[in-house]
This record gives C-alpha cells, structure tokens and sequence, in this order.
C-alpha cells in the first residue's frame, strides 16, 4: 500500500463528519501532506460521513462505521489521499470544446489543436532540455483526446477504426476509474492519443466512463462535449475544466442561441468564444458570449495561433486546484451514497 504523501499539496473536503472520526480523518489528511478546504467543489478529494450530501460529480469515500473506510484505518486513508492529490495536480490543461448549435465545427477545431500540441510535443522530443523539462518526465505527456460527442466516428476517421486500442465500449461505466495505462492502451488518431467510440457506440458527456478516464489520465486533455447544455457543463465541473471554448455562428442568431443557451448551463470554468466565418456577426454577441471572442480556425494558421495563445494564458493555477470561477457545491444537485 502506497502511504508516502503526494508530492504537491492536493485539498480535502470534510463534510458532515463529528467527533472523535473528524480528528482522526484530520490526522490522516496531515500526514498525508494535504490541506483541507471548506469547498467540496474545489477538492481533490471528499471525505464524507455514510449519510452525508456530496454532489454526485465529486471524488468522495465515505468515512465511518458504516461508510466505505474506517475512520481509523490511517494507512488507506493517507493512501487514498495521497493518490487523488496526485491525480488533481495533473500534468496539463484540460480544455472541453462544445457547440452551441450542431455542425458548427467543433471536432475540426479538436483535430486541429491536436495535431498542433502533437507537433509541438514531436520538437520537443528532439529538445530534451527545451523549458528545462526531461523527455521522461510526467510534464511531457502527450496530449489526450477525449471524444465525448457521443458522435461515430466523431474525432476518428474512417480509416482510424482499424487501429488498435481501447475504445469507450472496452470500459465498464460502474468505475470510477481506470489504470494509469489506459493512455498507452488507446488507439494513435492522427498522431495523438484518442478515446473514441466504434460500431459499438461512443460516448455523451454524460457518461460516467468519461470523468472516470479523464481522471485516469495523467496527461493534458482535449475533449469533446458535443453541444453545450447542462450535460456538458456538469461534465466540465467534474473533470476540473481550466477552460471551455464554446462555437457558435456570428449572427443574430448565432448571439440568441449563445444567450439563451449559457443563461440555462453556465460554464464552470473561464470560456473564449469562436465564431464561424460567412456570416455579419451581430454586435449583440458580444454582450452574451464569453470573451474573447476569435475567429473558428479551419486550418493552421493566425487564427490557430490566436486560439492557442488564448488558451495558455488561462492555465490551471500551479498547485493544480481549480480556478475562483468553479461553480459552487450549492449550485450543483446533491446526492446521498
């Protein structure tokens, strides 16, 4: 059993937990090396009493008697601490695209920052020391796409279905997680890593397979939601989103259903806006959408630039917790165990 302390400082949640099992999980939290936080929603780990509620979206293990742990079991629960703090202070962004309206690009968009972190990625094999960073490090990884369009073939192509790899109907949705080599099990989709669905079905957002490999997956994170609506942004909250780039046409239209569409699901997380070309966009947008607003990139060039550029300035914070903009536990439906 794995006792020795994340290397960063990871956050725990204690809800609805008394005396004397509140001392004990205390102890247990600082001897794993974490901190603990009053907000469920900014934790990397919820530690709840059998009857309390904890929305449903959250890493929580039930503490008492009754529950899933003893409260007195110090060596699991520094464990399972331990292992939740590595696996929130993960090595990359994690970015979810989502349409506002069907067909308006977004998988494109995907295959485009892809192949673009790909190369980046490629050169920097041939860099060992580029940013001071060893190839063999965990800030190397690769980035992950995760095709949660619930559309087949979605990011694959046609000619992608023969590669070998996990697919989302290899994955049993009752875990809450994988093993850390489902990254190396997954099919090479024009260069990078992908989790896609076949003729046996993909996945929407929200299916529980997709938080469990998000969470499993020790690498930067692409992934598409499909349509922006309540699944979606439920699904960004639950994998600790750092930004949402939401499509949507430029005309009125386009700025009506952007509107009536975030005034319903909210984003969780910091959100840029991109806007298809070959329509007037309508000055209304920018009263309703999130900024900044950039052209939809359809091929690598300025607009491809601008959109990445977008994205590293709004990283994760350096402690891997999430930004001030998450959406409070309150806001979110809670459940019992």
């Amino acid at each position: 059993m794995n006792t020795e302390p994340a290397s960063g400082r990871g956050t725990v949640a204690l809800v609805g937990l008394t005396s004397p099992d509140l001392e004990c999980v205390r102890d247990a939290v600082t001897l794993a090396g974490a901190r603990v936080c009053v907000d469920p929603a900014r934790a990397s780990l919820v530690l709840a009493a059998p009857q309390a509620p904890v929305p449903d979206c959250l890493p929580c293990v039930r503490v008492g008697d009754e529950g899933q742990v003893s409260p007195r079991d110090t060596a699991l629960l520094v464990s399972l601490i331990a292992e939740a703090s590595r696996r929130a202070l993960r090595p990359g962004a994690v970015w979810v695209l989502a349409g506002i309206a069907g067909g308006v690009g977004v998988t494109r968009v995907v295959r485009l920052l892809a192949h673009a972190m790909g190369r980046t990625r490629a050169a920097w094999k041939r860099c060992p020391r580029w940013m001071g960073k060893e190839p063999g490090s965990e800030s190397g990884s690769g980035p992950v796409v995760v095709d949660a369009s619930g559309a087949v073939p979605g990011f694959a192509r046609a000619c992608d279905h023969s590669a070998p790899g996990v697919r989302w109907a290899d994955l049993d949705a009752l875990e809450d997680s994988y093993l850390p080599a489902l990254r190396d099990q997954l099919p090479l989709i024009g260069g990078v890593r992908a989790i896609v669905g076949d003729g046996r079905g993909g996945a929407h957002a929200d299916d529980p397979r997709v938080v469990a490999a998000c969470r499993s997956l020790d690498a930067p994170l692409l992934v598409d939601v499909g349509r922006w609506d309540a699944r979606a942004a439920h699904c960004a909250l639950a994998i600790g989103a750092d930004v949402a780039v939401l499509v949507t046409h430029g005309d009125l239209e386009g700025a009506a259903a952007m509107a009536a569409v975030l005034t319903l699901s909210p984003p969780p997380c910091p959100a840029l806006t991109l806007v298809t070309r070959g329509r007037r966009r309508s000055p209304g947008l920018r009263e309703c959408a999130p900024t900044p607003i950039l052209s939809l990139p359809t091929r690598s060039g300025r607009d491809l630039r601008a959109l990445r550029r977008a994205l590293a300035s709004t990283q994760a914070p350096p402690d891997g917790s999430r930004g001030p903009d998450t959406i409070g536990p309150g806001q979110l439906k809670a459940s019992r165990a």
